[in-house]
């Protein structure tokens, strides 16, 4: 939303503000302004949009005094006002906080973690949250993240700029003053451009940070890292008993997704639990999931676009918290490599990179045929003696093959995403495939109940979040319509199949968290709804079919 109204009010500045260092005053200034403005609603908007149950603190310190010992000892050490505490009813377990400042802030709760979580873990997270609090990362993040925007903001003015600088000059195309002008225009632009994508991923360096800050501060108010570093591991990984952590060769696993205590935007994120019979966790479940944090490159691709670190990573960095606690860390990834080896050989940049090839494959023939064409407008096809292309018959013929090219090359990347051979699976098979990325899917049937919804509380979640006997996992459904369809299933069909049994048909991914996409759902009781993403990215390969066509017949018509 705000993305849209900024580019409104970018759009009306750009035609009705005055060219020149003034207008592009005004735009950062109102840049600025909007920012504010987010900063100032957006806890109402949450509000709005999310279903929750605020409960006074009286009766939240009765039914959860562990909490409240946690707030009170923040609130006295820190001199801040006690936050508004509230809880919502959905079993995706999710913990976030939001607000102006540290006097006016909300921590909000999910009963999943207070029905997944012992009591220690549910302190400890509650911990991390008043540690964004008192860290003051409300006013912190919004000034960051203005930064960037603020570069955009010049570097779409100096574009636009050196755009009406071009149109309202041709009377004077000779001269060297307008000219030096256009240059200049357009190299603030590109420099701008270039400083806003570094600046803005510098600030999501920032915010991993302070989520890095916040785990210290639930570390040091608990005196015990090892709470929160389990609590990660059922949020994440998703075990969902208590006891000490030990290794054993068999085991069942229970999944839950975790959200706030994540990335609220990202909304994909799975845990995966392992049991073993005797009540203890299998440590080789809780490494065979991490095993894609620490060693599949997608997940250091993702890591670099995500505002929060890792849950392995973030493990890790509790582990060496330890020592200041006189504590031994309950949770090490020592075997994970070896799973790792086991499952995907030494190394991935191979797979990785077949993966990236496929996912840009018609865009990189689209970039290569516009790359020929204003080499051949501009003559420099000439210069490489490439004679063949020097006829525009020829480029007709160039862009006819290319465009059928492009059409099998999205067909295949289709195909090589959406594979068939759908198996029946569980939670604990998929989550510990440290092979899956975006790309390379895995085809899958899941049998179970759906539990909730994707992102907890929120009204307009479309997706969903589902049960085995194995576990959890987050459910992406993707209508035809992207937004009106998913809107009508978020405010009407979910409603359907919330606390129903299912029969889920679909593909599991991994990017940036683990997640299964709906071909087919259906319930017991006979609702059943397709998902035809699938189908509709063959649009594209019968475009270019069509497009491919119509050069075909415009350079025959030329030719013969």
């Amino acid at each position: 939303m705000f993305a849209l109204v900024y580019s409104i009010i970018f759009i009306i500045g750009v035609w009705f503000l005055p060219s020149g260092m003034i207008g592009l005053l005004i735009m950062v200034v109102l840049t600025l302004a909007m920012v504010f403005f987010q900063y100032l609603i957006s806890p109402y908007i949450i509000g709005w949009i999310y279903r929750i149950d605020w409960i006074p603190y009286d009766e939240y310190r009765r039914k959860f005094p562990h909490l409240m010992e946690a707030v009170d000892k923040v609130v006295a050490i820190q001199g801040i006002k006690p936050p508004r505490l509230g809880i919502i009813h959905d079993l995706n377990p999710n913990a976030f906080t939001y607000g102006h400042t540290k006097n006016n802030a909300r921590i909000v709760l999910t009963e999943g973690i207070l029905k997944y979580c012992n009591k220690e873990e549910q302190k400890s997270i509650i911990a991390h949250e008043l540690g964004h609090i008192v860290h003051s990362d409300f006013i912190l993040m919004t000034v960051v993240f203005a930064i960037p925007l603020i570069l955009l903001t010049i570097a779409r003015w100096a574009f636009y700029a050196s755009w009406f600088t071009r149109s309202g000059s041709r009377s004077s195309r000779d001269s060297e003053e307008v000219s030096y002008l256009k240059l200049a225009l357009i190299i603030i632009a590109v420099l701008s451009y270039a400083a806003y994508y570094v600046g803005y991923l510098i600030s999501l360096i920032v915010s991993r940070i302070r989520e890095y800050y916040a785990d210290q501060h639930a570390a040091e108010l608990t005196e015990n890292p090892n709470a929160l570093s389990t609590a990660l591991v059922k949020i994440a990984y998703g075990l969902l008993i208590d006891g000490n952590i030990k290794e054993r060769n068999s085991s069942k696993v229970r999944a839950l997704k975790g959200l706030g205590i994540f990335d609220p935007s990202a909304a994909k994120a799975l845990a995966v639990s392992s049991v073993g019979s005797s009540g203890t966790f299998s440590k080789d479940a809780i490494q065979a999931a991490a095993a894609w944090d620490l060693f599949n490159p997608w997940a250091r691709y993702f890591q670099i676009f995500s505002t929060h670190p890792l849950p392995a990573k973030r493990i890790m960095r509790l582990n060496e918290q330890c020592s200041n606690y006189g504590i031994k860390p309950e949770i090490d990834f020592s075997e994970a490599k070896k799973i790792k080896e086991a499952q995907a050989g030494k190394s991935m940049t191979d797979e990785f990179i077949v993966d990236l090839t496929i996912s840009a494959l018609p865009k990189l023939i689209i970039v290569a045929l516009v790359g020929i064409s204003i080499a051949w407008f501009f003559g420099f096809i000439g210069f490489y003696n490439l004679g063949i292309f020097t006829q525009p018959t020829n480029l007709l013929l160039l862009w006819a093959v290319g465009l059928y090219v492009v059409g099998f090359g999205s067909i295949f990347k289709t195909k090589f995403k959406y594979k068939s051979g759908f198996e029946p699976k569980t939670v604990l098979d998929l989550v510990t495939n440290v092979k899956v990325s975006p790309i390379r899917t895995v085809p899958a049937i899941l049998e179970g109940r759906v539990v909730g919804k994707g992102i907890p509380g929120y009204y307009f979640s479309e997706d969903m979040f589902f049960q085995d006997n194995t576990g959890l996992m987050y459910i992406d459904y993707q209508s035809l319509i992207p937004f009106f369809g998913n809107l009508i299933f978020a405010l009407r069909t979910i409603k359907k199949y919330l606390g129903q049994e299912v029969r889920i048909q679909g593909w599991y991914r991994r990017g940036p968290s683990p997640y299964f996409q709906v071909d087919r759902i259906e319930s017991k009781s006979g609702k059943m709804n397709r998902n035809y993403r699938k189908q509709a990215t063959y649009f594209w390969a019968v475009l270019a079919f069509i497009i491919g066509l119509a050069f075909f017949y415009f350079w025959y018509v030329a030719v013969f």
